[in-house]
């Protein structure tokens, strides 16, 4: 996959899906489980959401 498909943080991705972040966030664990979203570690310990656009594209089609 292409960095440019890289979604990172609950916004990006609530964007993406046409959602709001709350919705998504409701999602976490599925989304999680699944394996389409992950997390990164950035300083100090802090890690924020990320998820490949394609990953996303193929959970919301099963979704509907």
């Amino acid at each position: 996959m292409d960095v440019s498909d890289l979604l990172i943080g609950w916004k990006q991705i609530a964007q993406f899906l046409g959602v709001s972040e709350r919705s998504i966030r409701g999602y976490r664990g599925p989304l999680l489980n699944g394996g389409h979203i992950f997390y990164r570690r950035k300083r100090l310990g802090k890690r924020c959401v990320c998820a490949w656009a394609g990953d996303l594209r193929e959970w919301s089609k099963r979704r509907t």
